[in-house]
């Protein structure tokens, strides 16, 4: 057990040194796990990140929250689908 506590550890030391890289330190848990699920998927919309199990822990409101912020802060890009017009198609920064 303690083996297993010291590798998780571990990999919260990382994570906050990789956090810090991305310069991600100052966000909110929920709006590093958006940036971070934008990041790592193609055709994201809060539609998809809600309907992911590891965001059923949070409100459709929070994410929206942290979707606006990373927007407003110019982190993400939101743009039109052409698809589905109701619909915003995020993704990180350039």
């Amino acid at each position: 057990m303690s083996k297993a506590l010291s590798k998780l550890f571990k990999l919260r030391k990382a994570l906050d040194e990789y956090e810090k890289e991305f310069g991600l330190s100052d966000y909110s848990e929920v709006e590093k796990a958006v940036f971070s699920y934008i990041s790592s998927n193609a055709n994201v919309t809060i539609t998809s990140i809600k309907n992911d199990p590891y965001f059923s822990k949070y409100s459709l409101s929070t994410i929206k929250r942290a979707v606006l912020f990373l927007t407003s802060n110019g982190t993400i890009n939101a743009v039109q689908s052409n698809v589905d017009k109701r619909e915003m198609l995020l993704s990180p920064q350039q």
